[in-house]
């Protein structure tokens, strides 16, 4: 990294290995002063460290940073060395393009930057936008598919009671029975025109018709026995 070639070709490339390395020092020790910070007021708070033993914590925690910041900077260190030596070293091959004024683009600014993160954002609002009505289509088409398919199971359970065979029997029965009834009935009237006509009883030379009580008895049973029949 060091030397004038190096330095040369970071110059031209805008960039400054050293500067990038400090700032990763010092950001790591920021980042571990900030934690102990941290450390210390919970420590005391959860600890319930009065006024008197305050001093004690705070030797404690200092010590153990002390072994922690010791190892850390030990690592960071070959850290460092290992960038200079092998991340930024500039192969003795490399050769510098030569500059041509047509070919350099200017960088963009701040504001073309902002400008472009501008209408990122938004291209990604509506497509998450999008999505979000596509979910509610498709799970409105789950829907509807799954009411389909219970439609049509029903359909077909319906459709299996009534039959083209199950229907025809049920109309042979019921024609059956309504025959049957029918017979029934009609018996039921020649019979009950019969036991009206009564019997002739002599009386004194004189011919009557009347009804027997033994013969309405009988003829009241029978009729009660078709009745349960039906």
């Amino acid at each position: 990294m060091e030397g004038s070639k190096g330095q040369a070709v970071f110059d031209s490339m805008n960039l400054n290995p050293q500067l990038f390395i400090n700032e990763t020092l010092n950001t790591v020790e920021d980042i571990v002063g900030e934690a102990f910070d941290f450390y210390t007021l919970e420590a005391s708070n959860l600890l319930k460290i009065d006024d008197n033993r305050s001093l004690e914590l705070a030797k404690g925690i200092d010590r153990v940073r002390g072994m922690i910041q010791s190892v850390l900077e030990d690592r960071l260190r070959m850290w460092e060395t290992y960038c200079v030596r092998y991340t930024f070293a500039v192969p003795e091959d490399f050769v510098l393009p030569e500059s041509d004024g047509q070919n350099i683009q200017p960088l963009p600014n701040d504001q073309e930057l902002d400008a472009e993160l501008d209408s990122l954002r938004r291209k990604l609002h509506s497509e998450r936008n999008r999505s979000v009505e596509l979910n509610s289509e498709l799970q409105a088409l789950e829907r509807r598919s799954v009411s389909n398919e219970q439609s049509a199971i029903l359909v077909n359970e319906v459709s299996k009671l009534f039959d083209e065979s199950s229907v025809n029997d049920m109309f042979k029965e019921m024609t059956k029975v309504a025959s049957e009834l029918r017979a029934g009935i009609n018996n039921l009237k020649t019979r009950r025109m019969k036991a009206a006509d009564g019997a002739t009883v002599q009386n004194n030379g004189n011919d009557f018709w009347a009804t027997a009580p033994d013969a309405k008895i009988e003829e009241l049973g029978k009729f009660l026995a078709e009745l349960k029949k039906m």
